[in-house]
């Protein structure tokens, strides 16, 4: 969202200049002029201007925060607010590598998409030495990213920061196959099959999540679905092990589909619409309780849990519809309450109850946002950026407006494009095009 598809980032964060100081004279912390009591928002408003040109994105957002002055010009420059959804996209790449028949990008630059003007973009780029072979989460500000070795990685695009996580070599199914120098040069899967490093990386992991900003707690937990989305694990911060909390058969059908996480507990829902609250920290282990239990998996393209700002879990459905009439595109949502009091059942929300929100799934932790908050987002509207989810495959091909980033709305029920699709070819494999992020600084 999969493997690896869109998706949003949320992040709290305060950039602030530190004061040029004179080397002779250490115990000063004015900055240097003429003027003892002149500050940072003094600049004169061409070299603030001047210094945003020489700004990547993330830089320039993280600028704009300082004061109301570089605000001021950084919105004259065309910097978008920090609250402004966009797009990651590194499709270039992909269709680089597909024209090559290469596995992985090795991407080390990207683009941001901005979602009030669709035409403009701003380059992006990651610190030397982060290849980044597939996104598989964006949550409280962080991406979580494979890297070259098919480990994850959270990192965190407006402050550079980076924190490895347990590597995939923790898990029982996977062995390392060093080369003569001790380098990894692949992995030995499940016993019988020696598999590419960079290869494993597209696939291994489908969605990630964290339960709070590292830059807001160290006490922060990860989960994961991968292994095909039929594993769940997950870490809590400073670990160095994994814990598997579930491992479904490979030969049944059903199989996990998102994970989130909400008044601070993980929920999972499972293609065929399971619901399991999880308690991390269990004695014994992660332990689950079911939620719903009800089956239901005929024609289900995805489904993901959304938490709300009133304290609601919501289940988005989208399935194939059985009317083209009724839906012209063939594929419809549905959205429905998950009822955590022990009831085990989900109900639908009347329309009016989204009237005055906007939804945005894909591989971001899911989000229900006020239109009055972000005027720029379509009441009663799904954002939504696709992931490939294997389970589905099938369907895929009866479903040609299902894919890429779109916005489907709940009361025409139709699509509309928000950027234009990668190759339908790149639609259909298990790499990774977009990703949404909404920096809130």
């Amino acid at each position: 969202m999969e493997n690896h598809e869109p998706f949003f980032i949320f992040e709290n964060m305060v950039c602030k200049p530190r004061p040029v100081h004179d080397a002779s004279h250490t115990k000063t912390n004015e900055p240097t002029g003429s003027n003892p009591s002149s500050s940072w928002s003094d600049l004169p408003k061409d070299l603030v201007l001047s210094i945003l040109q020489r700004l990547q994105l993330p830089e320039a957002i993280a600028f704009a925060s300082v004061c109301t002055s570089w605000l001021s010009a950084a919105t004259a420059a065309g910097v978008p607010r920090s609250c402004t959804p966009m797009i990651m996209s590194w499709r270039d790449i992909l269709e680089s590598r597909e024209s090559r028949g290469a596995k992985g990008s090795s991407s080390v630059n990207c683009k941001f998409l901005h979602l009030l003007d669709v035409h403009k973009a701003y380059d992006v780029r990651f610190p030397q030495g982060l290849c980044f072979m597939a996104c598989c989460g964006s949550s409280h500000g962080w991406l979580i990213l494979v890297n070259e070795l098919a480990n994850l990685v959270l990192y965190n695009p407006f402050t550079s920061e980076m924190i490895p996580l347990p590597p995939i070599t923790d898990f029982t199914c996977v062995e390392a196959v060093c080369g003569s120098k001790g380098n990894i040069e692949a992995y030995n899967f499940e016993n019988h099959r020696v598999q590419d490093a960079k290869y494993l990386a597209t696939w291994f992991y489908q969605k990630a999540v964290l339960s709070c900003s590292p830059s807001k707690s160290a006490n922060y937990v990860v989960m994961i679905i991968h292994r095909d989305n039929n594993w769940l694990s997950s870490v809590r911060a400073g670990d160095s092990n994994w814990q598997v909390a579930a491992t479904l058969v490979a030969q049944k059908a059903d199989r996990y589909a998102d994970c989130a996480y909400h008044n601070g507990m993980f929920y999972t829902v499972t293609f065929e619409g399971i619901v399991e609250k999880w308690d991390v920290d269990g004695p014994n282990g992660p332990a689950k309780e079911v939620i719903v239990a009800k089956r239901s998996s005929r024609r289900i393209l995805s489904r993901h849990l959304v938490s709300t700002p009133w304290g609601d879990l919501l289940e988005v459905r989208a399935f194939v519809a059985n009317s083209r009439r009724m839906y012209r595109d063939g594929v419809a949502f549905r959205i429905f309450k998950v009822h955590l009091d022990g009831y085990e059942k989900v109900s639908p929300v009347p329309k009016i109850d989204l009237m005055e929100h906007a939804i945005l799934i894909g591989l971001n932790h899911s989000a229900c946002l006020s239109t009055k908050n972000f005027p720029w987002l379509r009441p009663c509207c799904i954002y939504f950026s696709v992931p490939w989810m294997t389970p589905i495959c099938h369907l895929l091909r009866r479903c040609p407006e299902w894919g890429g980033v779109r916005t489907y709305d709940i009361k025409q029920r139709t699509f509309d494009h928000v950027f234009r699709l990668c190759p339908h070819t790149n639609r259909l494999n298990l790499a990774p095009s977009e990703v949404w992020i909404t920096p809130n600084l």
